[in-house]
């Protein structure tokens, strides 16, 4: 079984989604649909085929959290040295282009939010940083193109 990494807060977000999608989303939209159901006519009945198509959308969301809550390890529990860039570490680099410093946190998919510089593990730019040592320098190529950075620190998340 794979192992999702994730902090706690991410772990408790998703449990938190879940119950809402199952407790309130899907016996509303189950509501709407039956009632687009009684006008009628379903082969040209637009808020049935609405009401079916979201109903699946839950499902499909309810599925996989379902599946990114399996084989959880917590990113809080793990023995994080500090010495190299790895999954839950804050890392500080220069981008070489720019000369910007920016400061990223190394997570799990499920923590990942860009607007806060929470990266995953398993993104294109995560994976290029993944075992890097401060001072070094070294290449990533992104969706946006090749980017160059220096590592300047590495510190466990917490």
């Amino acid at each position: 079984m794979p192992v999702n990494y994730m902090t706690r807060k991410s772990h408790e977000r998703l449990i938190q989604e879940a119950r809402r999608l199952k407790e309130k989303e899907l016996p509303r939209v189950s509501r709407e649909k039956l009632e687009a159901a009684a006008q009628g006519d379903l082969r040209e009945n637009a808020g049935y085929d609405a009401a079916k198509e979201r109903l699946n959308l839950i499902n499909a969301r309810i599925a996989q959290i379902a599946e990114q809550l399996t084989g959880v390890q917590f990113i809080e529990d793990l023995r994080i040295s500090g010495e190299a860039v790895s999954i839950g570490t804050r890392i500080t680099v220069r981008d070489l282009d720019t000369g910007e410093e920016i400061e990223y946190n190394i997570l799990g998919p499920a923590d990942a939010d860009l607007s806060q510089n929470v990266i995953s593990y398993l993104s294109p730019l995560g994976k290029g940083m993944i075992a890097k040592r401060v001072d070094q320098e070294f290449s990533i190529v992104t969706p946006g193109g090749a980017r160059r950075f220096r590592l300047l620190t590495v510190a466990p998340y917490r």
